[in-house]
């Protein structure tokens, strides 16, 4: 079967490392990149200007690196449990594909979604990415020590670790030993106004490609 199919970038704004991106293109005739503006991280979260300025950047990276591919990034502002039934109709949804996310509001929001994903008809996958292992069977067995078996492994796997080489206080031997350190000055940080992170919103879709609905509801939320 070919997939109409929908990869929803979260925290992994690359093409490159991302399984879950890899798991949408298998036997999918038309992809969507979608990253979607969910109000609650801007509501519940202590939100810098430094923090949507590198956030404006990434997606801004994503888009350029996705138009390089002749495809491009799909931004979406809302809910994910108000956006995705539009999304599954209107571009006759078959796969969605996402990383998995180990975060409290993140697991409950998932849940949500893959309700509607059964409901639509919508195979989900979900590939881990953003931690190093499986932190759920991680937490269902406690007694294992992951992290401990993970770092055996590594240390079988590079001989080891060698011992660091013996350093002598400065102040041995009747010797001092003088460190010239040198300090830069720092300028303080100017000032700049929030509107220079307004980016402008993407050209619509060419005749005969899937629109856009929309609901790309550029520029961000300061």
């Amino acid at each position: 079967m070919s997939h109409s199919c929908i990869h929803w970038f979260r925290k992994g704004l690359r093409l490159h490392d991302n399984p879950a991106l890899l798991a949408a293109l298998r036997d999918c005739r038309r992809l969507y990149p979608i990253f979607i503006l969910d109000p609650w991280f801007a509501a519940a979260a202590n939100v810098g200007i430094n923090r949507w300025r590198f956030l404006v950047g990434a997606l801004k990276d994503l888009d350029r690196s996705l138009r390089e591919l002749d495809s491009r990034l799909f931004v979406v502002r809302g809910k994910p449990s108000d956006v995705f039934p539009e999304l599954f109709r209107e571009w006759s949804v078959t796969r969605l594909t996402f990383e998995t996310d180990t975060e409290p509001y993140s697991q409950q929001r998932d849940k949500e979604v893959l309700r509607l994903a059964e409901e639509h008809g919508v195979e989900v996958i979900q590939k881990i990415s953003h931690t190093l292992y499986n932190i759920e069977r991680s937490l269902l067995k406690p007694r294992v020590p992951v992290h401990r078996l993970l770092l055996a492994l590594l240390l079988e796997a590079t001989g080891g670790i060698c011992q660091p080489d013996v350093r002598y206080h400065p102040e041995s031997n009747g010797q001092t030993v003088q460190i010239n350190q040198e300090i830069e000055e720092v300028s303080p940080l100017q000032q700049f106004d929030p509107t220079n992170l307004l980016v402008q919103a993407p050209p619509p879709c060419e005749a005969g490609s899937q629109p856009a609905l929309h609901l790309s509801d550029w520029p961000l939320p300061i």
